[in-house]
């Protein structure tokens, strides 16, 4: 039975069993010619999918249209991208680097493919900087000094009573139970990691929760991380003709970048041109050839050569060599950016931007001073100061967009790669946040930090029995039969502590209460919900199908469409 329970417990946990049932990958389909996001679950054969620059490949297909530069070597170690033609097969795994492509999905997506993918020892960092898991440490020593003390009653009774000898050396081995060592960690990882998911924060394995609970440095992107943006939030500053619109959105629309999407967002609804020989430079800018037209858009160095002196975030643009102005944007920052803040007098903060530093006064408020700050970071310079931070004995989080930040995420301690597309797939990080999860980092450092003290705690219940029925043990006195009888005993007392007492660390926390919900009731709450509906529809009262009640099951204020 004990071992039933630990199966399914590891297969609840493994982030191998089902990928997709784990993290809500998803991508563009391209239906009559607009786009629409498609859960990875829910891509078929047949379907069309459009794969922008820097974006994963999630299923063999075939290419319809764009020019393909695929990068293989998360899967090959090959660095140099294969270009691949019209009417080509493009497998999956591989990464888009020049423009968006059109894809004609050939086979169902392969799910132990992509968690291959996922675990390939391409995306995994040296072991030497891992920290070790408290179960790793424990472990190693707990069969030696059974077996010791086993061998020992042994040998002290044998020369007194064969009997008692044999009775004390299999009792030790019965009664000393490992439950704690075998099934409190898995116990307490699998409600933790079910807490997180709930919330939008999905960690690769479970000993990322451990990582998590030692953190003591967190290093911050700024744009794309802790700030958000939207077209309302877009100047245009350029004197554009409606075909040269048509150019910009083009360009932009093949780019997975932050700022790139909110310049499509203010674009939208101008006609898309044929790009060809498109080139992204991480951090710079990109540059095509859009219907004959070589343009660039980008930082004004990148462009011209010169140095940024602007005080907000600017995309500069040139067609044909022709300086044509520039998109301005004023950042919004992320809800919870002050409860982070507040981490600064147990965690050293740092900032880590490859902008410019036209915000550092706005940002001051949120950092113990500008030496906390660092602005125009190239990827080189951000892997770079993440060692540095290592060598001096920090424990690093680093967290990022995932594209720029790809190295850094990986040097760390702790990657997490934040996002508000889940397009964007991240195999360098050990983790991947929701945007709108970043307020509750908090109470997920918090909470990682229970975790660990739970087990700690089980391990010291497991101790104490332990202590007690091998002092019985040892004298030859407890029978074989009563030991085997005790041990299931303590497993069942650790498996309940563990569960139960996770979860009421989680709602210490604070967390969404919804998501708190164990599967069982909020299935129970849904029923009711919809029961609710049914009922509402039947007896006509249309006007009162939106209870409350439904609030407790969504996230946000619903639309029409939601209601309906």
């Amino acid at each position: 039975m004990g071992k039933f329970v630990q199966r399914k417990t590891y297969y609840h946990i493994s982030f191998e069993r089902d990928y997709r049932s784990f993290f809500p990958v998803a991508v563009q389909a391209v239906d009559n010619g607009i786009e629409k996001p498609l859960p990875l679950s829910a891509l078929k054969v047949g379907q069309r999918i459009r794969i922008r620059s820097n974006e994963i490949i999630p299923a063999d297909a075939i290419l319809l249209n764009g020019e393909a530069r695929i990068d293989f070597s998360f899967v090959t170690g090959e660095s140099a991208p294969v270009t691949k033609v019209w009417g080509e097969v493009v497998y999956a795994g591989g990464r888009q680097m020049g423009e968006a492509i059109e894809l004609e999905v050939i086979k169902p997506v392969s799910q132990s493919y992509l968690t291959q993918l996922w675990n390939n020892e391409a995306f995994s960092r040296s072991q030497d900087n891992r920290m070790q898991t408290f179960n790793q440490k424990v472990s190693k020593y707990f069969s030696i000094v059974l077996l010791m003390i086993a061998l020992g009653s042994l040998v002290f009774w044998l020369p007194v009573d064969v009997y008692r000898a044999f009775s004390a050396f299999t009792a030790v081995l019965i009664v000393a139970c490992p439950c704690a060592l075998a099934l409190s960690t898995p116990f307490t990882m699998s409600a933790a990691l079910s807490i997180f998911d709930r919330n939008f924060f999905y960690l690769k394995n479970t000993a990322v929760v451990e990582q998590l609970a030692r953190i003591n440095t967190i290093v911050l992107d700024k744009t794309g991380t802790i700030t958000i943006g939207g077209e309302n939030g877009v100047s245009n500053n350029a004197q554009l003709s409606s075909y040269e619109e048509q150019l910009i959105y083009s360009i932009c629309s093949n780019s997975a970048h932050p700022l790139s999407i909110q310049i499509c967002d203010y674009l939208q609804g101008a006609d898309k041109l044929r790009v060809s020989n498109y080139r992204e430079i991480a951090g710079k800018g990109i540059t095509a050839w859009v219907d004959g037209h070589n343009v660039q858009v980008g930082s004004q160095s990148f462009l011209t050569g010169g140095v940024d002196i602007a005080k907000s975030t600017e995309v500069h643009l040139m067609i044909n060599g022709r300086y044509a102005g520039y998109f301005s944007f004023a950042n919004k920052y992320r809800e919870g950016l002050e409860d982070i803040a507040r981490l600064a007098a147990d965690y050293k903060i740092y900032l880590l931007s490859g902008d410019q530093d036209r915000e550092r006064k706005n940002l001051l408020p949120y950092f113990k001073g500008e030496g906390y700050m660092l602005f125009n970071q190239s990827p080189q310079q951000k892997l770079d100061f993440i060692k540095a931070l290592q060598l001096a004995g920090k424990k690093v989080m680093m967290i990022g967009d995932g594209l720029n930040d790809s190295g850094a995420l990986k040097q760390s301690d702790l990657g997490i790669a934040i996002t508000d597309n889940v397009n964007n797939f991240s195999p360098g990080s050990d983790a991947i946040l929701d945007g709108r999860s970043l307020r509750l980092l908090p109470a997920f450092l918090k909470f990682s930090k229970d975790s660990i003290t739970i087990i700690h705690i089980s391990f010291f219940i497991s101790l104490c029995y332990n202590l007690l029925g091998l002092s019985y043990a040892v004298s030859g006195r407890l029978s074989p039969l009563i030991a085997a009888i005790l041990m299931p005993l303590s497993t069942a007392t650790i498996i309940s502590f563990t569960s139960i007492a996770t979860h009421l660390a989680a709602k210490k926390e604070n967390y969404h209460e919804h998501y708190l919900f164990p599967d069982r009731v909020q299935r129970i709450a849904c029923t009711c919900v919809f029961g609710r509906f049914f009922w509402a529809q039947r007896n006509g009262q249309h006007d009162d199908l939106y209870t409350p009640s439904v609030r407790i099951l969504l996230d946000d204020e619903p639309t029409d469409k939601d209601k309906k």
